[in-house]
């Protein structure tokens, strides 16, 4: 079973984010994404589009468990407790993850049925 790839969802993140700006004044931070230790992506989901050099959450995780989050066969707390998603940052935010996630399943459809 394959599914999107790490670019493929970074793309998917980026576009669910910069089409939704209530999702931006509710997340309203910048994060770091590495998947399977790739350099990160940052993810900028500011109400004003700036953000300071530092992200605000740095995730880190598998393709896997990022496949795993977006086909909702898993939540970011229980891959959090699970060892399997790994955060460094304002917890708050990371609580705060699913909204992006379901914004960036939105917005892929059809490829999100593939997972």
């Amino acid at each position: 079973m394959s599914g999107p790839t790490a670019e493929e969802i970074a793309k998917a993140m980026t576009e669910a984010v910069e089409l939704n700006d209530r999702l931006k004044a509710r997340f309203n931070a910048t994060v770091a994404f590495s998947v399977d230790g790739s350099d990160p992506f940052i993810l900028k989901c500011t109400k004003s589009g700036k953000s300071s050099e530092k992200p605000d959450l740095q995730v880190k995780t598998s393709l896997d468990v990022l496949q795993a989050l977006l086909a909702k066969k898993i939540t970011p707390q229980q891959a959090f407790m699970k060892g399997k998603l790994k955060i460094k940052g304002n917890m708050g935010l990371a609580m705060k993850l699913q909204l992006v996630l379901d914004a960036t399943r939105k917005h892929m459809g059809s490829q999100t049925a593939r997972l």
